[in-house]
């Protein structure tokens, strides 16, 4: 996540589609340790975000449609008390956070 304080809203909105569209397609759906770690860093850092609140149902709905298996590995990995516990535990229509998303920086 590369969002700083100088850039508006809209902007905001436009990095964090196109961080998660990157994330999405250069992520390869294992469940190696590496791998596992990247999704956690990147989640992570989607909470950081200040500036707007990120779509976060969207994006683990289709984190969740486009990488079962890192998903689920995912989920095996964090603790109920780490602060992406509540992340794993979300969900929705697919379509509904493909629709959203694409409103989401219009």
């Amino acid at each position: 996540m590369k969002t700083t304080s100088k850039e508006g809203p809209h902007e905001a909105k436009h990095i964090i589609i196109r961080d998660f569209t990157n994330m999405i397609e250069h992520l390869p759906d294992n469940d190696q340790t590496a791998t596992i770690q990247k999704l956690v860093r990147y989640l992570q850092g989607l909470l950081r975000i200040k500036q707007v609140i990120p779509p976060v149902v969207e994006i683990m709905t289709l984190i969740k449609k486009a990488k079962p298996t890192l998903h689920s590995a995912t989920r095996r990995t964090v603790s109920t008390t780490s602060n992406l516990y509540m992340l794993f535990q979300v969900d929705m229509d697919p379509v509904l956070a493909e629709e959203r998303m694409r409103d989401y920086i219009k």
